[in-house]
């Protein structure tokens, strides 16, 4: 994983800071063994003993679904030098993570990297997984199901439609484009063949639902959410098929996007002959 990408997204993740009383936007991007990466932001409160950091809401985040190996981790601020954990992100992340690598950036383009050990050479304690009353078949009962699950995007779209009601109706004639991350390009090899895709998308602008609902589609109609093609859903997550254009490198263009400005594309899949 390139320095570059987890500090950029460590940037992207201080814009969901609530920081009112130091006005100190971080932001915090753990990569996990597997190359999951998970984001944090600053907490803050009016008691100020009660604020959390960006390092620490990254990687309590990353253990309540499921991560155990950790990698690496990017701090980002608007501060000269980077910002380096403070004493108590330091000690969870020792316990919790280990040794990791700790990537340091800012809006300078200033960078700084160490391993935790070098910030906080005689930490407290050990790695206490072994002795966590948590086990492996505990993970996979029945009810684990309902816990929160995360994804990290693989790109956007990139469009004219900035608001939903802003799609025209001749939407299906029209051209959109798909930025895959230009560290994923390789997953984009011979798409070029396809001459349609589905995109896996995330509605970002998309807020609430409801169970049933009429349908516009279908004569105004009620249908269930699970039965129609709502655009408000109980995970606001698209399956969009559209024509391949035209592919370079890691940009697509696409004809029949029905999905706005900056929306997150989770994943993309080639349509199966005869559908």
């Amino acid at each position: 994983m390139k320095v570059e990408k987890l500090l950029a997204t460590a940037s992207a993740a201080r814009m969901r800071a609530y920081a009112p009383y130091s006005k100190n936007l971080v932001g915090a991007a753990l990569l996990t063994e597997e190359g999951a990466i998970i984001t944090g932001a600053n907490i803050e409160n009016a008691s100020y003993g009660l604020t959390v950091c960006a390092e620490r809401n990254a990687i309590m985040t990353a253990v309540h679904t499921g991560h155990r190996n950790f990698k690496s981790i990017a701090v980002f601020a608007d501060c000269s030098p980077p910002p380096t954990p403070c004493g108590a992100c330091r000690q969870v992340l020792w316990e919790l993570a280990g040794n990791l690598e700790v990537i340091m950036g800012n809006l300078n383009k200033e960078t700084k990297i160490m391993s935790l050990l070098d910030l906080v050479p005689e930490p407290y304690g050990v790695n206490k997984w072994i002795d966590n009353p948590i086990d492996e078949k505990s993970l996979h009962n029945e009810e684990m199901w309902r816990v929160s699950v995360l994804f990290h995007p693989v790109g956007y779209v990139s469009n004219e439609y900035y608001e939903p009601d802003m799609i025209p109706k001749n939407y299906k004639e029209l051209l959109s484009q798909v930025v895959i991350a230009p560290e994923m390009e390789d997953g984009l090899y011979r798409l070029e063949e396809e001459e349609k895709i589905n995109i896996i998308s995330y509605l970002h602008r998309a807020k609430g639902y409801t169970l049933k609902d009429k349908a516009k589609g279908r004569g105004d109609e009620v249908y269930g959410v699970f039965a129609c093609r709502a655009p408000l859903r109980p995970n606001s997550i698209a399956q969009t098929t559209v024509e391949l254009v035209d592919r370079k490198k890691n940009i697509l263009t696409v004809r029949g996007a029905d999905l706005v400005n900056g929306t997150p594309v989770l994943d993309l899949k080639t349509v199966l002959p005869g559908r």
